[in-house]
């Protein structure tokens, strides 16, 4: 069973995407996040899919994801990346994903977060939109 199937496909993730973004927009890192969180969530569900075994939705729709390239314009030290990675933690926590793969999903994306840092200090720069 692919990754995606086990930490339960579509109707884990739509629901675990839109609370982890409406946390966003409560945290103190929403300034580096376009107004409209709409796109943003479909790419990381698009992503999601993807990189877990789903359906192929990112790379037809945006190519590679490239997202260390895609997260430079955006000033993302240490402090910026717990916040990302507690909200996750927090969507997790109230999503449906069966509890024996969640802590799995959480490595990777503590990786991913830390992968995203690219100052130390955020230097104050702001979504470009």
């Amino acid at each position: 069973m692919k990754p995606w199937d086990a930490f339960g496909g579509d109707a884990v993730f739509r629901p675990l995407l839109h609370d982890f973004y409406a946390r966003i927009k409560r945290s103190t890192i929403v300034h580096l996040f376009p107004p409209e969180l709409i796109e943003t969530e479909e790419k990381q569900f698009a992503f999601q899919s993807e990189f877990w075994g789903g359906p192929e939705r990112y790379s037809p729709w945006r190519g590679h994801p490239r997202l260390r390239a895609r997260h430079m314009p955006f000033a993302i030290d240490q402090t910026a990346a717990d916040v990302w990675m507690s909200c996750m933690q927090e969507a997790v926590a109230h999503s449906a994903m069966p509890t024996e793969y969640r802590e799995t999903f959480l490595q990777r994306m503590r990786l991913t977060a830390q992968a995203m840092i690219n100052r130390s200090v955020a230097d104050g720069a702001e979504h470009p939109f």
